[in-house]
């Protein structure tokens, strides 16, 4: 009996519908092998580096329109990570539909916060610019309005958070 390709996705099927590991939403950073610190360097990508590891901070500044814009040249991090959900998917435990329709769905939601909150320059991940939009508002809104959609902002955040946990299990 063959597999058909719904049993058996290829990892692009989901990460060429997601990107979501390169935006700064399941993680801040992305560690860095040294040889690659070159490359990283002439990419300009925002350096994070210490005595424990070196990393680029992310929201990678290569991935522009849910696309990699240096596929062929990409980090060893990026081309060996897995989320959860990619390898429960290919390990045939989550149907492919069901998975796409998690990351649309994650996706949406964070359509929707990022309507709400301005991104900061430089780039950083959407929960660091809501934490920071959400402390510079409380500072100079006190006003019924704004507090009403605080709450809304919060709330959304949280649905976002937990959709992530669940949906991607990165």
């Amino acid at each position: 009996m063959s597999e058909t390709p719904e049993a058996r996705p290829s990892g692009s099927d989901l990460c060429t519908a997601c990107g979501l590991c390169c935006t700064g939403l399941l993680f801040d950073v992305a560690p860095l092998e040294e040889q690659e610190l070159p490359l990283a360097e002439k990419l300009r990508l925002p350096l994070a580096c210490n005595q424990y590891h070196d990393a680029f901070r992310l929201p990678c500044p290569c991935h522009l329109d849910r696309r990699c814009t240096v596929y062929e040249t990409r980090f060893s991090v990026c081309s060996s990570y897995e989320c959860g959900l990619l390898r429960r998917c290919k390990a045939g435990e989550v149907p492919l539909g069901e998975a796409l329709s998690r990351i649309e769905r994650v996706l949406r939601l964070t359509d929707a916060v990022r309507r709400r909150v301005p991104p900061l320059d430089p780039p950083r991940p959407l929960w660091d610019e809501a934490r920071e939009h959400l402390r510079r508002r409380d500072a100079e809104d006190v006003s019924p309005a704004w507090r009403s959609e605080r709450e809304s902002l919060v709330a959304g955040l949280a649905e976002l958070r937990v959709a992530c946990r669940e949906g991607l299990d990165p």
